[in-house]
């Protein structure tokens, strides 16, 4: 199988193969020392590969190396994660098999699942490159490409979720529940699997997030950790939130019910959502009221959620003007007059 940049990503936990290729570390990293790596043809990826140009790839592996001189305890540790393997959906796959197993579900085993599925599907291919260039530019404690993918557990929960929403979309629904179960468990955070997820997403921390099975989420979007996009009730069918593209989510946010949130909206940290909310609107409060717009097309992008004087000043203003069901007065907290962000 070929990864996205050409490199041979093709490997067996089932094929008992031997190939005489062994890692160096076999004694310190038993589950991935002895691999079954054989070259195989993938006409599912052949035509997407032109010059085997990955940049987020290649900076990963040469931050890899230059922490393994800056830090040799590690050196086995990125040799292992990162440095062993031809491709970002190997290494990644690798990470997340090492992380998810248990005695029940092996490391083996796990990593030929999510490479499997990585490999023969361009849009995870992009979307776990599009994530990762999310948290680097986002979240300002990702130091690196390669911490992101080795470390932050909002990322690596959201690349096991795709793998396991494209195991649920193929009807394989018990395995896809099963990973979903082992994010919960190890990282603490719970997505369901049928749930629909765009590209460039941020789970900044990510502990107690929570994604119910009939949400759907856009592109860009950023949420914090706490945020519970959920239902309210028993009845079935489509009961989860509609986020639009570009939205941020405040910490310990709850939306609740099938209801839209707008394209470029905010949603202040700590707020109870139950209605829909407008496209690039600023929501605060429990439950949460209209405070105000924005001018940011995607608030998710830069991230600036201060809590300044000058801002809740204006917040001040927005809510002596405004009508008990928290809309806005004609000419009081229109788009534009509210300058500072949540």
């Amino acid at each position: 199988m070929s990864c996205l940049n050409g490199g041979n990503c093709d490997f067996s936990a089932g094929d008992d193969v031997e190939t005489g290729d062994e890692f160096p570390f076999e004694r310190v990293f038993p589950v991935y020392a002895r691999g079954a790596l054989i070259p195989v043809a993938d006409p599912v990826l052949l035509d997407s590969i032109n010059s085997g140009y990955d940049p987020i790839w290649d900076s990963i592996r040469a931050e890899a190396k230059l922490e393994a001189e800056k830090e040799p305890v590690l050196s086995s540790f990125l040799y292992a994660s990162i440095l062993s393997h031809d491709c970002l959906e190997q290494a990644l796959s690798f990470v997340l098999a090492n992380r998810l197993q248990n005695p029940t579900l092996l490391a083996t085993q796990l990593m030929d699942i999510f490479c499997n599925v990585m490999v023969h599907d361009r849009g995870i291919q992009s979307s776990i490159r599009l994530d990762v260039q999310a948290f680097k530019d986002r979240d300002p404690a990702c130091l690196s490409y390669s911490s992101a993918i080795l470390h932050l557990k909002g990322y690596l929960s959201l690349e096991a979720y795709r793998v396991a929403h494209k195991l649920w979309k193929q009807g394989r629904k018990l395995l896809a529940l099963a990973l979903q179960s082992r994010v919960s468990e190890v990282f603490g955070i719970d997505i369901h699997p049928a749930a629909r997820i765009g590209k460039g997403i941020l789970l900044d921390h990510g502990t107690g997030v929570v994604i119910g099975e009939t949400a759907v989420i856009g592109d860009r979007v950023s949420i914090l950790h706490g945020v519970t996009l959920g239902g309210t009730g028993k009845e079935t069918g489509d009961r989860h939130p509609n986020i639009g593209d570009g939205a941020l989510l405040g910490a310990c946010v709850t939306i609740l019910g099938n209801i839209k949130i707008g394209t470029g909206a905010m949603i202040a940290a700590g707020s109870l959502v139950l209605k829909d909310v407008p496209s690039h609107s600023m929501m605060a409060g429990n439950p949460a009221k209209l405070i105000g717009f924005i001018d940011e097309q995607d608030p998710s992008l830069t991230m600036e959620r201060d809590a300044t004087r000058k801002f809740f000043q204006n917040v001040a203003v927005a809510y002596r003007h405004t009508i008990p069901n928290g809309s806005p007065v004609a000419g009081v907290a229109e788009k534009g007059n509210v300058k500072k962000r949540i």
